[in-house]
């Protein structure tokens, strides 16, 4: 929370936006639930005060007020509308407090916790020669080789799922780790039990879309 928030928190718990400004905190309230909370805290600390401002004063503050003005013909009158002016005050006040308590909160929307990464050891002849990792939140996809040979051609990924097709994830460096967004269209393939391989292509890869040379790496994918 920056204090700017902090203190539109406050204004709103208050009662001191106008409809739109009020209309605009209510909307961003739903989906931000630190404003959200800081709100329900303003109230809270406001609460006591509505009890507070809904007692009325006893008779004897009343009668010590009334010794202490100037004696005159009109003290009584102006006591009885100074005390007037001071319950209609109060009860104002009390008012906006409670309508400040009783206002119904906006529910924060909690945002789901992130899916734990998966990743997968891709191993072949000379061991393991490729890390692949693969965050599903944002849908990137990390491949750290070790001991990678593209070949005269170049290395080329794939996802195969259990008893599917094999889909390209396209053509990797061999030599250093690279990060990119899986599309759209194959990111529900990419689950634990399914398998990722490494084949050796043509340059720039199958050109029929489907594995055409050696498999030189696969594994198996899990969930860490």
């Amino acid at each position: 929370m920056t204090d700017d928030d902090d203190i539109l928190a406050a204004e709103f718990a208050l009662g001191l936006l106008d409809d739109v400004e009020a209309e605009v905190v209510q909307v961003r309230a739903r989906t931000d639930a630190a404003l959200s909370l800081r709100i329900a805290w303003w109230r809270d600390q406001l609460a006591p005060l509505a009890a507070e401002l809904a007692t009325p004063a006893p008779d004897r503050v009343w009668k010590r007020i009334e010794a202490r003005l100037p004696v005159n013909d009109n003290s009584a009158t102006l006591l009885q509308r100074w005390r007037a002016a001071t319950v209609a005050s109060v009860s104002v006040a009390a008012a906006l407090a409670l309508f400040m308590v009783m206002r119904p909160l906006p529910t924060p929307v909690v945002a789901p916790p992130a899916a734990a990464p998966m990743m997968a050891a891709l191993s072949g002849e000379k061991g393991v020669v490729v890390a692949v990792s693969y965050d599903a939140t944002s849908g990137k996809l990390t491949v750290a080789p070790t001991v990678l040979d593209r070949g005269r051609g170049d290395v080329e990924l794939w996802i195969i799922p259990a008893g599917g097709t094999p889909r390209s994830l396209g053509v990797i460096d061999a030599q250093s780790v690279q990060t990119n967004a899986v599309s759209a269209a194959s990111r529900s393939y990419v689950q634990p039990g399914a398998t990722f391989a490494i084949t050796q292509e043509v340059k720039g890869g199958s050109p029929s879309g489907q594995p055409a040379g050696p498999i030189v790496a696969a594994g198996k994918i899990i969930r860490t």
